[in-house]
């Protein structure tokens, strides 16, 4: 894709942006169909949102994404929104209106999540759907349900009155589009959902990291009732409330299509055409592989690789793999049975095939590796392939402390094993550097500083 004097602008407001994925989605659509535009991501501050909007139209920049805190504060400043923008109270989409020297404003989020359910066979007519919150999310949802036509619609929030509050803003949306039921419940009501069959949408931000184990609703009467659930989280995967509904034989999905279908919309509004399927599929792949990195933990022996892998997925609700124990299990042998079985280079070359077997199959995964695993120049390529590789260091003293009593390391089966440790350092370092991404120090023991530092 050729950059020059042609070339659109289009870009991102809000605060914070630096952690955006929205640049993948759309200048990967740029690129696929060789349209010669460049997204950015723009911090902007809340005082100067007005400033931003209107210099924005002076530099002839194409089209904006609005995200938080933005999105109802910059309706002030458009020249005209959109009907569905307006029912929902929110725009994050602005596209350039040259007649009216300004930007109108749109809401692609309902669109996005109105594609993802139709993709998944999800039909919202006639049924009763229970809408978990009552923030914008929610009202977007809402907002989607009566548009299709859904039967009855429970909001449930802890905050009766905001969800109150939707109620009243759809009641002219449902007098143009639909005879659909909205029923305003505390979260704590949930009893007096007397329907045996519900598709129900978390649209709350319980769930995110750090609160990865916590749900809005603990009801297992509850979630015997849901026989499709969305969680509008789409980070991590698989959230409590999914595992729940699905624990209970219903279906559940997360909202990473969304993501991708708001972004989509968007695009096809700011060039006027439409993204062919082939390149949102192209697109979902490469999100997939963003989202749900796996977090691969290198270093020496006894740095703690197990210990922190084993802690840093719980916190975030991933899976754990250790490559030892994989391959023992595969081999049916313990480690110390193969390296007298095939040596050291033998044991390095199922590690290989391992690391083959692991690449493009694993998702959402804390992997803990043994301690050659890096030594290896194919092994520190596949590494870098599967996840976000992380050295996990400590000093040489600490790793004797921590290992000195294990009959289990064949590599240090000495008479001076400190020794060893030093020397087995020294030589391994530089491959450690190598295949890492990040260095994170273990010698603190600090579990939750040590997680913050390989998610930061």
């Amino acid at each position: 894709m050729q950059i020059d004097g042609k070339s659109r602008l289009i870009g991102l407001m809000g605060n914070p942006v630096e952690h955006t994925l929205s640049p993948v989605i759309h200048n990967e659509i740029s690129r696929q169909m060789n349209i010669s535009s460049v997204y950015m991501p723009f911090r902007v501050e809340n005082d100067l949102v007005e400033n931003a909007v209107r210099g924005a139209y002076a530099l002839n920049v194409l089209g904006l994404n609005v995200t938080v805190p933005h999105k109802n504060a910059v309706m002030d400043y458009l020249v005209d929104v959109d009907d569905a923008a307006m029912h929902i109270g929110s725009v994050n989409t602005l596209v350039r209106d040259e007649g009216k020297q300004g930007y109108k404003g749109y809401n692609t989020d309902m669109l996005g999540l109105q594609r993802q359910i139709h993709d998944y066979g999800i039909s919202l007519s006639g049924q009763t759907v229970v809408v978990i919150g009552a923030g914008g999310a929610a009202k977007a949802v809402v907002y989607m349900c009566l548009l299709e036509g859904a039967n009855k619609v429970y909001i449930l929030n802890r905050t009766l009155s905001k969800a109150d509050e939707i109620v009243r803003a759809m009641s002219l949306v449902k007098q143009i589009h639909s005879s659909t039921s909205i029923i305003a419940l505390n979260i704590t009501d949930v009893s007096a959902i007397k329907e045996d069959s519900v598709i129900a949408f978390q649209a709350t931000s319980i769930g995110l990291y750090p609160n990865v184990n916590e749900v809005a609703i603990d009801s297992p009467a509850f979630y015997e009732k849901v026989k499709t659930g969305v969680d509008l989280i789409y980070t991590p995967a698989n959230t409590m409330f999914m595992k729940l509904v699905r624990e209970h034989g219903g279906r559940a999905y997360n909202s990473l299509k969304m993501l991708l279908y708001q972004g989509v919309a968007a695009y096809e509004l700011w060039h006027n055409i439409t993204v062919p399927q082939d390149i949102v599929e192209n697109i979902y792949d490469t999100l997939q592989q963003k989202v749900y990195t796996n977090y691969v933990l290198i270093g020496f022996m006894g740095s703690g690789k197990t210990t922190f892998g084993k802690a840093l997925a719980k916190e975030l609700g991933m899976d754990f793999l250790d490559t030892d124990e994989y391959i023992e299990k595969k081999e049916g042998k313990s480690i110390p049975q193969i390296f007298d079985a095939h040596g050291e280079s033998g044991f390095r070359e199922i590690e290989t095939q391992t690391l083959h077997q692991l690449k493009g199959h694993i998702h959402n995964t804390v992997i803990a590796t043994g301690g050659g695993m890096p030594l290896r120049d194919e092994n520190r390529v596949l590494l870098k392939e599967i996840g976000t590789v992380c050295y996990l260091t400590a000093t040489s003293e600490e790793i004797y402390d921590r290992i000195k009593d294990d009959t289990n390391r064949p590599l240090l089966q000495t008479d001076n094993p400190y020794e060893r440790i030093c020397t087995m350092m020294y030589d391994r370092k530089p491959h450690y550097l190598a295949a890492c991404d990040k260095i994170i120090d273990t010698g603190s023991n600090d579990v939750k500083k040590i997680i913050e530092e390989i998610v930061g």
